[in-house]
């Protein structure tokens, strides 16, 4: 008799450490593989789950052997009356904790009155964009799910038939007590009476959403600000200057004890409203004006003097913004995480130095559609920032290889780098970038004209994403370049006419996903859809090049685990 393997008898707390470690999907997949015993333990740590209706004949296999602890079950995939579905998974003992509903036609209570019934310490529930959504129907979900702490009933589809509405949330509010998170966005009977009554009746109330709600006006924002001071998240979305602007509003930030979240993108925001804010007493990390009017420069620069403690900034569309300007606010966002200023059009590669050098923890920046170009910087305007991960800096169009060098010698540790439609940018100057930053986990270099080939001669090992749609690779260069990354799990190939069957049948063993839409000279049958998947275990999903697959295979695709989907 075979010696038992010493890893058998490890116990579940060292196993979890173990698939913690794990550094990717594709390391999972590889340990899951081995054998039948290392399934097991993969499944059993696994915690969430998508339900579509090509999974729903494996449900009762799946819940009763192989994933046994789920806390989180997605339902917005699936088409048509979810009640048997619920009923199915509510004969299981699961730790569930949230269930998304979102996208269905409308709520059958006889299916969600079981879950209830089963699971009514759930925590999170999600019923964005339910077709026929009223009052009646808050008042069960109230009823089912006492201990609710976070509701989502964002964006109803319209109807005649039903409609949420102030009353629908009031009695909502008094029965759901450990409230502490609310999404009504969408719902365009709701009116200021909701927030009032949700501030007084949910003492853990900490974030309220409420965007596209045209009833709500600034003097209800101020009536919940003032009875509800440890909010924590505040998000004023898409107002406009005739339903925000009040002297009331402005008063009322001097009450605010705890908010550390503002999110006023696509508003009309005046400085006095900042001045405001940056007098408040309270831990602003997050600021969001994007997209946001009505206010200049001496409003963000007020809030940025007081506020030294913002992590995340995103001035996205702020036009007016210069280079001097962000060299002046940059002094004082020392503890700055995350940055967008896309759409910021006067901005340069300066302002991108200056974040680089005067922000030690930044780790995102964000600056699609500046005004990134040729560098003549000198070699001591170069300050290396180990922190950042990410750099998104598409459509800059005047971008040349020698400043993507020069950025990738500054930020040597980028994890994601898009440079999508930056015209100028040629194979030398991503072979030069990549070069530097071998850390690279995911790149984006869509619609790059100017890539005529593409070669290096140094390994990827990180590399699991890569979106090349629309480059004029052959089959050559393609293999060629994946040949260097042995960890590839994303690749998408969308649009690339130059590449054939051959070419794609050397794709990476590790690949998960692939999209070969609009590739006219790659086969689009069954025989070698069938192959790819064969030849390819790990393959999860296929976006053929036309789009269209026969329904009656998606069946035998998906018992082997990959999804052939429409673009």
């Amino acid at each position: 008799m075979a010696e038992q393997p010493p890893w058998e008898d490890l116990p579940p707390l060292c196993w979890e450490a173990v698939l913690r470690s794990l550094s990717s999907n594709a390391d999972l997949q590889s340990f899951s593989s081995v054998c039948k015993r290392l399934l097991d333990i993969s499944n059993a740590f696994r915690t969430s789950l998508a339900i579509p209706n090509q999974l729903t004949p494996y449900l009762d296999s799946l819940l009763s052997r192989r994933v046994t602890s789920l806390k989180s079950i997605n339902l917005s995939p699936f088409c048509g009356n979810p009640s048997s579905v619920l009923r199915q998974i509510a004969q299981f003992p699961l730790p569930l904790e949230r269930l998304d509903l979102s996208n269905q036609e409308s709520l059958r209570f006889d299916g969600l009155r079981q879950m209830g019934s089963k699971f009514g310490a759930l925590r999170v529930l999600v019923l964005s964009k339910i077709r026929l959504l009223g009052d009646d129907d808050l008042v069960s979900i109230a009823g089912h799910f006492p201990l609710l702490e976070e509701l989502d009933i964002s964006y109803p589809r319209r109807s005649r038939k039903a409609r949420v509405t102030d009353d629908g949330i009031s009695v909502l509010s008094q029965t759901l007590q450990r409230l502490s998170r609310i999404d009504i966005s969408g719902n365009q009977s709701v009116s200021d009476q909701s927030l009032v009554v949700v501030a007084v009746n949910c003492p853990c109330l900490r974030e309220i959403w409420f965007r596209d709600c045209g009833l709500i006006t600034g003097r209800g924002i101020a009536s919940l600000i003032k009875k509800r001071p440890q909010l924590v998240s505040l998000a004023l979305i898409d107002m406009e200057e005739e339903t925000i602007f009040c002297e009331e509003l402005v008063d009322s930030f001097r009450h605010a004890e705890g908010l550390s979240h503002l999110d006023f993108s696509g508003s009309f925001i005046w400085d006095e409203l900042l001045m405001s804010v940056a007098k408040a007493n309270i831990p602003l990390e997050c600021l969001d004006l994007s997209d946001a009017s009505g206010f200049s420069f001496n409003g963000i620069r007020k809030i940025v003097l007081k506020h030294r403690g913002i992590k995340v900034l995103d001035l996205e569309g702020a036009r007016f913004l210069t280079d001097g300007d962000m060299s002046v606010v940059c002094k004082d966002l020392g503890s700055l995480t995350s940055i967008n200023v896309s759409r910021c059009i006067n901005l340069t590669k300066t302002t991108l130095y200056n974040l680089t050098r005067q922000c030690p923890l930044l780790k995102r920046i964000f600056m699609e559609r500046t005004n990134l170009r040729k560098d003549d910087a000198n070699e001591t305007d170069i300050v290396v920032n180990s922190q950042v991960r990410s750099l998104i800096i598409p459509s800059n169009e005047n971008l040349t290889d020698e400043c993507l060098k020069k950025i990738g010698r500054m930020c040597p540790n980028l994890w994601y780098l898009d440079v999508g439609v930056c015209l100028k940018i040629t194979g030398d100057g991503i072979s030069g970038v990549l070069k530097r930053c071998p850390e690279i986990k995911h790149l984006d270099m869509r619609g790059l004209k100017n890539i005529g080939s593409l070669s290096i001669d140094f390994e990827l090992p990180q590399l699991e994403g890569l979106q090349a749609g629309g480059l004029k690779l052959n089959d050559e260069q393609l293999a060629a370049f994946i040949s260097r990354c042995c960890h590839l799990e994303h690749l998408d190939l969308q649009k690339c006419v130059h590449l054939s069957t051959k070419g794609v049948v050397k794709i990476c063993k590790t690949l998960r996903e692939i999209n070969l839409w609009g590739c006219h000279n790659v086969r689009n049958d069954v025989p070698f859809l069938d192959w790819m998947v064969s030849v390819r275990p790990l393959l999860r999903k296929i976006v053929p090049p036309r789009g269209f697959v026969p329904s009656e295979i998606q069946d035998d695709f998906l018992q082997r685990g990959c999804l052939v989907s429409d673009y």
